[in-house]
């Protein structure tokens, strides 16, 4: 296993994919860090570097997506898996030697991304943290067994499948839908149980004044609650959501949760690759 590994570590050093994503965590990184030293000249205001360098995690799913799905789709167009088959690797071996690379270059992007942030940001906005030791090595954990998450579901999603536009658009398209469910989820769970008083102004200008307080219609109770929060804490792009928010609420369950997912998919994954029929 460890020449397979190797072996596909080779291939992605040369692998226009991996490069393009390399670059796209750099661009992205230092434009959040020119766009937060814009607006502290503009408004005074701005965020800290700790706070920036967890701005990526909303958007990782997407990232391992289209990296995960046209790297092993090029494996399977080229018939590389097919050729690792005949020469006599296992099939496990060559399922945990692809999901091993995929969880480095997934971390690599995420590190890339950080490094630059600091690297960038550093001399424009100074050594700046808003965010607890603590708090940040409990959020780096987090982001960490986040991107493992991404990229075991990512690579169940490749392996079981040899069309490589078929898999490269179910990858993009599930993480637009996991990031919108997930946005929409906790949206939902701040929306506050009451309203303090305030000033409505109506389409036709008139000026309405609401004494004490009133209570959300919209806030959300009981089961649904519980319902809503697990899903949140559940799903990788939740806990992006989550990370990106600065909270480490909950982080025993979202570990686990990550834990089981990673588990789960991979085992699922192995026992569909070992039937496979791959032409």
């Amino acid at each position: 296993m460890s020449r397979l590994t190797g072996a596909n570590f080779m291939r992605l050093w040369k692998d226009h994919c991996f490069w393009s994503c390399v670059t796209f965590m750099v661009s992205f990184g230092a434009f959040m860090v020119f766009f937060e030293y814009y607006m502290l000249c503009r408004s005074g205001y701005g965020t800290a570097l700790d706070g920036i360098s967890l701005g990526c995690s909303n958007f990782m799913g997407f990232i391992v997506a289209v990296f995960v799905s046209l790297f092993w789709g090029t494996e399977y167009s080229d018939g590389t898996i097919r050729n690792k088959l005949v020469i006599g690797h296992q099939r496990h071996t060559v399922y945990l030697s692809g999901l091993l690379v995929n969880f480095a270059a997934v971390l690599l992007f995420h590190g890339i991304y950080v490094a630059t942030v600091f690297l960038v940001g550093i001399p424009l906005l100074g050594f700046s943290g808003s965010i607890g030791v603590e708090l940040l090595f409990r959020l780096a954990l987090l982001s960490v067994l986040m991107d493992l998450t991404f990229s075991a579901i990512y690579t169940f999603l490749a392996m079981i499948n040899q069309n490589k536009a078929k898999v490269t658009a179910v990858s993009i398209l599930s993480a637009f839908v996991l990031l919108l469910l997930s946005g929409y989820i906790h949206s939902a769970l701040s929306e506050p149980k009451t309203y303090d008083a305030y000033i409505e102004v109506t389409d036709k200008g008139y000026v309405i004044s609401h004494e004490g307080t009133e209570e959300n219609p919209y806030y959300l109770e009981g089961t649904k609650r519980k319902v809503y929060e697990f899903l949140r804490d559940f799903l990788p792009s939740g806990q992006g959501v989550q990370i990106a928010e600065r909270s480490a609420d909950h982080m025993g369950q979202r570990l686990l949760y990550s834990c089981l997912i990673i588990v789960c998919t991979t085992g699922v994954g192995m026992l569909l690759f070992e039937k496979k029929d791959i032409k």
